[in-house]
This record gives C-alpha cells, structure tokens and sequence, in this order.
C-alpha cells in the first residue's frame, strides 16, 4: 500500500487516494474529473485492479508488484494548451525512462512512440491517457509500470515481450520510492515543457528504439510503411515513405525488421 500522506507532502499531488482493490484506476480519475469540488492534479492508485485498461480494446495485465495509478490533471491550469498534450503524452513516457534508469543506470532503456517503455527489447510501462468527455480540459493519465512484478503466472504471449525492473536486475525495489522519484521528475518537466526549455526531440532521440528501423504505422484503419527517423519536436512521428517524411501524430507502430546492433 502506498502512503498518500508521504506522496503529497513530496510532491506536486494535491489529493490522493489508494485502494486495495479497484477495476479501473482511470475509470475512477474519469468520475472524479466532473467534481468541481476535486484538487487537482488528483492520485488515484490501486494494489490490484481488475479491469486495468491499455490502448483500444487491450486489457492491462498485472500482478503483484506492478504500480498501478492514474492522476488526474486539469489542463488549462496546468497551464498547457491542447496543442501540447501530444507532446504532454511523450514527456510522461520519457519521464518513466529516465525514472528507471535512475534505478537501473546500466540496464537499457528505450522509448517506443507514443508511450511504451522498454527496458531491452521488453515492455515495462504502458500510459494510457484520457480525455473527459463531460469534463473538457480535464485529462487522465494512467499508468502501468512493472517494478518488483514476476510473470510466472502470467499468459504465455504476454512472458516473452514484458518484464520488470527486478526481472531484469534481480533487486526488490521500494514502490513508494519509485513513485516519488517519477512525480519529482514529471514536475520538474512539465515545468520546462510550460516554460518552453523543453527539447523533447533530443531528449526522445537518445532513447528511440524505433529510429533507424522500417515500421508500419496503422492509424483510422490505412497503413504507412516507411523507415523512422525519429520524432519532430512537437511530438510526430517521423516515417520516411517513399522519398517523403509524413507526420504521425496518431496510430498504432510496429517494426518490421530487426533492432540495429
């Protein structure tokens, strides 16, 4: 269980609640986001959920030892106009990277966009961020990040792509810890990306496990395949495609070829 008190008194977490059990840490974001009455930005954990969620129709697998939170933000207060959530999502995901090598400093991490977290070639995080739709400019971000979790229970498909900050060190970490530490750092960038000192490109680039391969982006229901060069600094995807770089602000990646030595 994770102590709230500690987490507001050390950082910029204005309220907070913990559950030992919930289906969906968003879907409980998402119903506090119509109360008017609700300090923001608003932690909303859980030690097990249920129905955790990832992208379109993807479930959120997890076991004991997975951190399992979402917070809620109200945007314009926040002081981050819509133009900048695209590239609010990727700061929270190179956030989650620079968190774990923080506690894994010569483990490999990687970027894949728009905001998975591989430690490797494996996955370790997933984001999910949503909007309120009876509440606009209230924004959800949800997430999953595998600290102390073992897969030994875990389905099959799920052992061979996703692991675990112990997975791959063989150390329990402190869960508190790690979720202080990333709220710290989350603070410290949203506060550079609102003053306009924020190179997300460079910053995204030293971590891209996509850059230099050929991907096929899927995104309303057509497909682009190209070679990646990385991200523009508004958050864009940058794909090659038949002589022309097209932006992809949206859709779903996969590479199609071997990861470069």
């Amino acid at each position: 269980m994770i102590n709230v008190e500690q987490v507001l008194a050390e950082s910029f977490i204005r309220q907070g609640q913990w559950h030992d059990s919930l289906g969906s840490t968003n879907n409980r974001a998402l119903e506090l986001a119509v109360d008017p009455l609700v300090q923001m930005p608003i932690l909303v954990g859980a030690t097990e959920q249920s129905a955790g969620r990832g992208r379109g129709s993807n479930r959120w697998w997890a076991a004991d030892g997975t951190l399992m939170f979402s917070v809620l933000f109200d945007m314009p207060s926040l002081g981050l106009p819509q133009f900048e959530w695209p590239r609010f999502s990727l700061g929270t995901a190179l956030t989650i990277a620079e968190t774990i090598e923080a506690f894994l400093p010569n483990v490999p991490v990687g970027l894949k966009w728009p905001n998975d977290v591989w430690i490797g070639n494996r996955k370790t995080c997933g984001i999910l961020i949503e909007q309120s739709d009876r509440a606009p400019g209230r924004l959800v971000v949800g997430i999953g990040l595998n600290i102390n979790t073992q897969f030994d229970a875990a389905p099959a498909e799920l052992r061979s792509i996703a692991t675990s900050l112990h997975t791959e060190s063989g150390q329990t970490f402190c869960m508190q810890q790690v979720l202080i530490q990333f709220l710290q750092r989350w603070e410290f960038n949203i506060a550079a990306q609102k003053a306009g000192d924020w190179d997300l490109e460079r910053l995204w680039s030293r971590l891209c496990v996509l850059s230099g391969r050929t991907v096929c982006v899927t995104a309303a229901g057509n497909e682009s395949t190209g070679l990646c060069t990385g991200i523009a600094n508004d958050g864009a995807l940058l794909v090659v495609d038949r002589g022309q770089t097209v932006r992809h602000y949206a859709g779903t990646v996969r590479p199609i070829d071997t990861a470069p030595d």
